[in-house]
């Protein structure tokens, strides 16, 4: 079954970001103790997978500039995202307390404000420059005030004993607040409204300036013996909370994955169907977690077994998806919510996965 008008690359982007997230949670759960952080095996998983949250932000950033959603119907999916969040929390209690704010609080956060972020895109002539600025301001505010975005501690980034933590957890100090985080949305944006021969140069320039500066951020890490990229603590990159380096590396990242997609992923068949069913793959891969996620150390894994697993875990949840999505379009989230908006199968959605 094919939707009509839809364009498979960006389809194939989803599949390929929710593999990344995917994969990346299942290296998280299954670690042996044993192995080293350090290791090639390591960093080539972790730099892939800190690209699943971006490119994840970003596609929902050019899917809200392209819909054109009512006010009633962002509040629908906004709320339907904050469901799913919770939904998240409770498969993964091990992870996540119920009320923990995550990526798809995130992305409900960014539907329901898309007029404001989405505003100053448009406002100006060069979506780019008015991109660019506001990359810019929130480099600088990071640099100058980064005590704002919380300690980089998971636990204390993920505890919501109360009311008021969980809102300073959504906006700034959780794991994925709407500061800095907005700028994955508003980058998705601007790939939506520049035209071919804008977007062309302004790939090229920001992917050029990106290497260029993680580069010199990696030697630098090498000549003072400091840890280049590592999720949370003393490093040059920090995923949690987002540091601006790192803010550089994952748009890069994900620059170089939406530059190169409609060459590479056009038919990617497999991908695309995994990537219409995102939201639900997303969602119902951390039951598992919940369920096994102390076998690695109960069985002893080695390194190697740890991996196999890791692997086959990610490409079956993108077989999974993709035969889901073939034999029960209807029975996804992604269809629920649809119709908590009161849409047809024609409107857009918004969240992991948007018909065009």
């Amino acid at each position: 079954m094919e939707a009509e008008g839809r364009q498979l690359h960006i389809d194939a982007l989803r599949g390929v970001a929710v593999a990344l997230m995917v994969m990346v949670h299942a290296a998280a759960t299954w670690n042996p103790l044993t192995s080293s952080q350090i290791t090639p095996l390591a960093y080539i998983v972790s730099g892939l997978g800190g690209l699943a949250a971006p490119l994840f932000v970003t596609l929902l950033g050019w899917g809200l500039m392209k819909a054109n959603l009512s006010s009633r119907q962002r509040l629908a999916r906004a709320s339907f995202l904050f469901f799913c969040q919770f939904l998240v929390n409770i498969s993964a209690p091990h992870l996540f307390e119920p009320f923990t704010p995550g990526v798809l609080s995130l992305m409900g956060l960014l539907v329901l404000l898309k007029p404001f972020w989405a505003w100053p895109l448009t406002a100006f002539k060069s979506p780019a420059i008015s991109f660019l600025s506001f990359f810019a301001l929130c480099c600088l505010f990071i640099l100058f005030f980064p005590q704002l975005q919380g300690e980089s501690i998971w636990s204390i980034r993920v505890q919501t004993q109360d009311i008021p933590t969980a809102v300073s957890h959504l906006l700034l100090t959780g794991t994925y607040p709407l500061f800095p985080w907005v700028l994955f949305a508003s980058l998705g944006g601007i790939i939506q409204l520049m035209d071919r021969q804008s977007l062309t140069s302004f790939y090229a320039g920001f992917i050029t300036f990106g290497l260029i500066f993680s580069s010199l951020t990696l030697a630098y890490s090498v000549s003072t013996q400091q840890a280049w990229a590592l999720p949370s603590g003393d490093a040059i990159l920090t995923f949690f909370p987002s540091n601006a380096p790192f803010l550089v590396a994952a748009m890069t990242g994900v620059l170089l994955f939406w530059s190169t997609s409609l060459r590479f992923l056009s038919k990617a068949k497999l991908l695309a169907q995994t990537g219409r069913v995102s939201l639900t793959v997303y969602v119902a891969h951390f039951v598992p977690f919940a369920l096994f996620h102390t076998i690695d150390q109960t069985n002893d894994w080695s390194l190697t077994q740890s991996s196999t697993v890791v692997f086959a875990y990610t490409v079956g949840w993108i077989v999974v998806g993709s035969i889901w999505y073939k034999i029960a379009p209807k029975a996804t989230l992604e269809h629920l919510m649809r119709l908590s908006a009161g849409a047809s199968e024609d409107t857009p959605s918004v969240s992991l996965n948007e018909t065009e």
